[in-house]
């Protein structure tokens, strides 16, 4: 098949909770949504909602559990949509609330596999 037939669709990557959207604050002032596909300790992988540069140092609004908490990250890797931010010097308040998540995450992903 020639080149030019490649599959070169938009994906689309369905929200399932609040739990996983992430707002990107930018210093140019824009805003960016994203879905979040990974969490760890030191970062998250997330996938924007729409085509964007985004470089360097940024904030990240997460939501958990009815909160919102920011957390300093820096762009790591971009593919396409897919973009991987390190946090950066979070807070003791960002790092338990990201430890809860992950805590959550976990208990959620069990919850769920005893069912299949």
């Amino acid at each position: 098949m020639p080149d030019q037939d490649k599959r070169r669709s938009e994906r689309v990557i369905p929200f399932v909770s609040d739990e996983e959207v992430i707002v990107i604050h930018q210093e140019s002032g824009k805003n960016l949504m994203a879905k979040m596909m990974d969490l760890s300790e030191s970062g998250t992988l997330t996938y924007l909602l729409e085509e964007a540069d985004v470089s360097g140092s940024v904030e990240l609004s997460v939501y958990h559990q009815g909160k919102v908490f920011r957390v300093p990250a820096t762009v790591i890797r971009r593919n396409g949509r897919l973009t991987a931010f390190e946090f950066a010097n979070p807070s003791i308040d960002a790092s338990r609330e990201i430890q809860s998540k992950l805590i959550r995450m976990e208990v959620e992903w069990m919850r769920l596999s005893r069912r299949a």
